[in-house]
């Protein structure tokens, strides 16, 4: 059946693209009263090997994240609202144990903590509590207001949903067929008043789209399956280690800016089992090991805004591996700049580009 004979009236918007980014943009336009087509294919997005960890601290450098107040305050409703709609838990409010590596590294947690934009997030009083099966002689810092979500249940049952209500194509989208009108846009029959790009490492080939400078990381990661490890938190050391379900667990994750393909390499299993040997003393069987190229930008903050010629025309693009935090609020500020008049923090637009 062709989409035009049955998507007749104006939508008020297309979306495009099928990860967190696309996803999160269909629910904030739906939240919001808005009719919406989106468009899913079946394409690998780095959202489908994401963890879905948001923590509001830079866990290297004991720094805060980018707005990480705003986006935590905007992150728990927003999601909850979605649990709604699905019927399903998706959003799991779960610490962060940061092992602490030697005592020196302790004093500057301790020290780092008692900072006015950080202590919200890193409890000044360290961890020193046995883990069965986790070796952390110096303890851990615990990070506050942190936790996963459940990225491959948030994207199935999202599309599951919006194809219920006939406004999802699971369909790659095809450029030459977009008309960019004076009061809309028009693609194959359907008609929208925006049209907004959240396609990851495809908006290379974007023609509205493809001057911005976004640079893929390769990203890997493990699921393995360790029983007896009873663990209700997320440890964070070179590696982090996420309990996931029936014994299994996210092991990762990898970050290179120099790769070939989107495969998974034994170097970085290697790399990734090598690091969690120093601290896992439990045995474990590998599971799964997936990789994929996250969208990460030149500056680490997103692609949002409107085509500097078509005022009609959208991007939301760049989360990286931050997309769980990041998304619900880029896509709250995008809405109110497209329909309210708002202005985007200049540090996302992607007028920063337009010289």
């Amino acid at each position: 059946m062709r989409i035009s004979q049955y998507f007749y009236y104006m939508k008020d918007a297309i979306i495009v693209g099928g990860g967190i980014a696309g996803t999160t943009l269909a629910w904030q336009w739906h939240l919001q009263g808005k009719d919406i087509m989106w468009f899913a294919d079946d394409r690998k997005a780095s959202s489908h090997v994401a963890a879905g960890v948001f923590n509001p601290v830079v866990l290297k450098r004991f720094s805060p994240v980018w707005q990480a107040q705003e986006q935590l305050e905007v992150l728990y409703p927003f999601y909850t609202q979605v649990e709604g709609y699905l019927d399903t838990s998706i959003i799991h409010l779960t610490p962060i144990w940061r092992r602490l590596h030697d005592d020196r590294e302790k004093t500057t947690w301790i020290r780092k903590s008692q900072r006015d934009d950080l202590a919200p997030f890193m409890n000044k009083h360290t961890i020193h509590e046995d883990v069965d099966g986790i070796h952390a002689p110096c303890g851990y810092g615990l990070v506050n207001h942190t936790g996963w979500l459940d990225t491959l249940a948030y994207m199935q049952n999202s599309i599951n949903y919006f194809k219920r209500r006939q406004e999802l194509l699971q369909e790659r989208f095809q450029y030459d067929s977009l008309e960019i009108l004076d009061d809309g846009i028009r693609y194959q029959g359907i008609e929208a008043r925006h049209i907004i790009f959240a396609e990851g490492m495809a908006i290379a080939k974007n023609p509205w789209l493809n001057h911005l400078p976004m640079q893929g990381n390769k990203g890997e990661v493990l699921i393995i399956k360790c029983p007896g490890l009873e663990l209700q938190q997320i440890v964070k050391s070179s590696v982090f280690l996420m309990p996931y379900k029936d014994d299994q667990f996210w092991v990762g994750a990898t970050y290179s800016r120099e790769f070939d393909d989107d495969q998974p390499t034994i170097t970085s299993r290697e790399y990734l089992l090598e690091k969690l040997r120093t601290f896992l003393e439990l045995p474990f069987t590998i599971i799964e090991q997936k990789s994929s190229i996250r969208p990460t930008t030149v500056d680490r903050r997103p692609f949002v805004g409107t085509h500097h010629k078509y005022e009609r025309l959208h991007c939301f693009n760049g989360m990286g591996s931050r997309a769980s935090l990041v998304a619900p609020l880029a896509s709250h500020m995008l809405y109110n700049a497209i329909y309210n008049g708002r202005i985007l923090p200049v540090e996302m637009d992607i007028a920063r580009f337009n010289s």
